[in-house]
């Protein structure tokens, strides 16, 4: 029976041999790609790429593959593009763009058909934060972090053009906001200043507070955790319950707009308003920063900018960077990371799980964050010249080099497609076709 089959299986094999082997004179050779997925030869890393409206390069390859003479110097003030890549020209252009793309397909459809960079304001060389908009007025509101025992803030008019600025005081005076959002006509703002004799007889501990952006008179909602007072509220955001999520630093001691170091841990607090409860809801980041939702309310993200700690000598960073000395250390292997967390819904208020890590920056630390309406993550890079755009899951599309370190951003316009841009000593905006939340 054995025997029977062997000429049967030598036909059937001649026959799958004449069907796989190349017609093309190569019979016996194995088949080859005609392309690789792996960069061959000299590539240029960087190349003019998008509309002549702005000054747009693209990277090749996300930048992974560098001439091996490279050099970058770790120090935050040094950003992505003061790398040195002496061996290739091409990198020459990085440092001159407003606009860096490294997912080009994905990168050139947010930046749309006429995407502009420009700088509308030079400000005093202090943080400048918490940009909120509000939509009835057409105005974008602002907070300036320092100098020491400053009570005012600040008003862009986006009706003219160019727009205008001026300076104003809520009723009372509010001593350092440093985070803000919008909500049923409302200016809700992360209060960090902590001082029991300031000008006028005000006396001021950190907490949540929120303005009437056409009488500027503030509610006060929350300033005490059980007696003790909050390290410097930096930053927060609403769920659809109403309930305020905020981040609790110590860089307001750090800044000098507060007479001590913290009381209790850095954390990130749930506050309900119509009630009073404040809970912990994250405790494990160095330093939580930036808070925002993602447009379905399923995922949170934190930013944690660990490699800015307050330190113990006072400094104004190189070439007198600040207006006045603070006591901000830097250490470039410390966390400058975002992080994700699921939230979970329950009658007693909402936590959080699966914390995972999305993202790296690529200079400084990241600090404020908003999120577009495609649940794309726009993050400013606190003390560097940056803005980097994400996407879900941590994947960096472009970002927007400014000549002025960022700390935070707002979308702004009816449509929501401009981008303004506040930070130590500028005040910038793009328009493109992405829209915010």
């Amino acid at each position: 029976m054995v025997s029977s089959w062997i000429p049967f299986c030598l036909v059937f094999l001649s026959a799958v041999s004449a069907a796989i082997v190349p017609r093309d004179g190569n019979e016996g050779q194995r088949p080859t790609s005609t392309t690789s997925p792996f960069p061959t030869g000299n590539v240029s890393v960087a190349s003019p790429c998008g509309p002549s409206s702005a000054k747009i390069v693209c990277i090749n390859r996300y930048g992974s593959k560098l001439p091996s003479s490279y050099a970058r110097d770790p120090s935050p003030f040094v950003g992505y593009s003061d790398t040195v890549v002496s061996d290739d020209p091409s990198w020459a252009q990085v440092a001159k763009a407003d606009i860096v793309v490294f997912d080009k397909e994905r990168g050139m459809k947010l930046l749309g058909q006429n995407p502009k960079f420009e700088k509308m304001f030079s400000v005093l060389p202090v943080i400048h934060e918490a940009p909120v908009y509000v939509p009835s007025q057409n105005k974008l509101y602002l907070t300036q972090d320092g100098p020491p025992g400053n009570l005012s803030s600040i008003v862009i008019d986006l009706d003219p053009n160019p727009p205008t600025m001026s300076f104003f005081q809520t009723n009372p005076p509010l001593y350092q906001p440093n985070g803000g959002i919008y909500k049923d006509g409302m200016v809700y703002w992360a209060v960090m200043g902590n001082n029991v004799s300031l000008p006028g007889g005000l006396k001021q501990r950190p907490g949540i507070a929120r303005m009437d952006p056409v009488t500027k008179n503030v509610q006060w909602l929350l300033n005490s955790y059980y007696g003790f007072s909050y390290s410097g509220p930096n930053d927060l955001a609403m769920d659809s319950k109403g309930d305020i999520w905020f981040t609790d630093t110590d860089y307001a001691y750090g800044l000098y707009v507060a007479p001590s170091s913290p009381q209790i841990q850095l954390a990130t607090y749930r506050f309900r308003p119509s009630t009073g409860q404040v809970s912990i809801v994250e405790d494990t980041l160095n330093h939580p920063n930036g808070i925002v939702f993602s447009p379905d309310g399923k995922t949170l993200y934190i930013t944690d900018s660990g490699l800015e700690s307050v330190g113990n000598t006072s400094w104004r960073g190189p070439g007198d960077f600040y207006d006045y000395p603070i006591k901000i250390d830097f250490t470039s292997t410390a966390k400058r990371n975002i992080y994700a967390y699921d939230v979970n819904h329950s009658e007693g208020g909402d936590y959080l799980t699966n914390k995972r890590v999305i993202f790296q920056s690529l200079e400084g630390a990241p600090d404020g964050l908003r999120v577009a309406a495609n649940g794309y993550l726009v993050v400013a890079a606190g003390l560097s010249r940056g803005v980097d755009i994400l996407d879900p899951n941590g994947a960096l599309i472009a970002r927007i080099q400014a000549s002025h370190a960022v700390e935070n951003i707002a979308f702004t316009g009816a449509d929501r497609k401009t981008l303004w841009l506040v930070g130590i000593g500028g005040i910038s905006r793009v328009q493109w076709d992405l829209v915010g939340l």
